[in-house]
């Protein structure tokens, strides 16, 4: 059976007025092949099953009140039905969620059914009609878990698309506690309950907001901030806080060649061909550069943490003579049987970065050559680049497939190439293309 063909369409919107063309006696969004009588700048994009939907914004000198009002198109019987579609997709979605904390651990509730079923979460849901933020989210978070919440603060708004839905939300998010710890849990909704350090509560949910919310969290809590313990190499003049994007670099395979046997000497590490210039075009482009790396050879006790520092020291002063500069080398020196915060997949590592350097997710990347790299990223809620040789990405393609990588690259300037051109405020799960560097 043959495959339907796509068909693409443009969407222009300003003030509420949409423009649309009339075609034999009804109303439809122009063609993408069909000139349109203004010029337009690009405004995303939506994938209605066999259509495609480019969304642009109108460069004008006046208000069309010619075109037709988007609250009036629904009650007309004259208008394409993907209209009405895209314009109801464009309709933002309000949920409110609260971080309900008891010390540095808070409480996650595990779905039964919705967005989040089978994974955790943090408490809250979709807002009612004429419902605050806080009235909804208090609401929601006391069906679910059967006790009353106190509220202490709005941690912050959120706007993302979620995976596989071309829609978007808007997402309150709450700090507060609980009142008592007597859970009668919502048994269609809620199949467990539970405190877990903001590390590994970040690795088991799939909520942008609440990854988001959990690092706003963190980096606000002191008890939080105490409890994470992560080495850290001590970058003499390097940054302790500001603004800026962040990128987090795993270092053997995407900095330097890993070897059989461990990188165990300075002597032994060698830089990867580009790797030093993906650094500095980051750099130039206003990233700030933060290794992240699990050390197995410290670990089984192969590598004494001395040592592992002179390899840092010497790495660090090699790229400060190509200009080069590192805000801070953070390290796991665990092996891998550890349940620590810093190795990854767990996020320790990143999370260290928020508190010590002022990173934030929604203006970070971690690009890594090895898949728990990429499901690192996830759990810190940034975008991911996964590099390497073509053969290697073969191999582990299956295994990163789960994580879906924002980029995908042949090694370390290739990825820098893509993410620059990439604006640093994109949504980390909105629905973009893929990029294959």
């Amino acid at each position: 059976m043959a495959r339907k063909r796509r068909r693409d369409f443009v969407y222009v919107e300003t003030d509420g007025q949409v423009y649309l063309v009339r075609d034999r006696g009804a109303f439809r969004f122009p063609r993408a092949d069909e000139r349109l009588p203004f010029p337009t700048q690009p405004n995303g994009r939506m994938d209605l099953g066999e259509d495609r939907v480019m969304k642009r914004k109108p460069v004008l000198d006046h208000h069309p009140e010619e075109w037709l009002g988007r609250d009036a198109i629904f009650e007309r019987a004259d208008v394409d039905p993907l209209v009405k579609r895209a314009i109801y997709t464009t309709m933002i979605r309000c949920v409110s969620e609260v971080i309900l904390s008891k010390g540095p651990r808070v409480l996650m509730v595990k779905a039964v059914r919705g967005f989040s079923k089978g994974h955790w979460n943090v408490p809250g849901g979709f807002m009612d009609y004429g419902e605050s933020p806080e009235v909804g989210v208090e609401r929601e978070a006391e069906e679910e878990i059967g006790v009353d919440i106190r509220l202490d603060g709005l941690l912050d708004v959120f706007v993302s698309g979620f995976p596989g839905k071309p829609a978007y939300t808007l997402g309150f998010v709450y700090k507060g506690h609980v009142a008592s710890e007597e859970f009668r849990l919502k048994p269609d909704e809620i199949e467990d309950v539970g405190w877990f350090t903001v590390d590994k509560a970040m690795t088991l949910t799939r909520n942008p907001f609440a990854k988001w919310g959990l690092v706003d969290f963190f980096v606000g809590s002191p008890e939080a901030r105490r409890a994470l313990r992560v080495r850290r190499h001590g970058v003499a003049g390097g940054p302790t806080s500001g603004g800026g994007p962040t990128a987090f670099l795993d270092r053997d395979g995407v900095v330097n060649r890993g070897r059989p046997g461990y990188v165990r000497t300075p002597d032994q590490f060698e830089f990867l061909p580009r790797a030093i210039d993906g650094m500095r075009l980051l750099q130039d482009r206003g990233w700030r550069l933060v290794i992240v790396t699990n050390q197995d050879a410290s670990g089984w006790k192969l590598l004494p943490e001395r040592q592992l520092a002179r390899i840092h020291a010497s790495m660090i002063a090699r790229l400060e003579e190509a200009g080069v500069h590192i805000s801070e080398v953070y390290y796991c020196p665990h092996n891998v049987l550890s349940d620590c915060a810093c190795r990854k997949p767990r996020p320790g590592m990143l999370l260290a970065a928020a508190r010590d350097l002022g990173a934030r997710p929604r203006a970070a990347w971690m690009i890594g050559d090895k898949p728990l790299d990429v499901q690192t990223g996830r759990a810190f809620g940034c975008r991911t680049a996964w590099v390497g040789p073509a053969a290697w990405r073969k191999r582990f393609a299956a295994e990163v497939r789960p994580w879906s990588p924002d980029v995908v690259a042949s090694d370390l300037l290739a990825a820098a190439r893509a993410i620059v051109k990439r604006d640093v405020q994109e949504d980390p799960r909105g629905s973009h293309d893929k990029v294959i560097a």
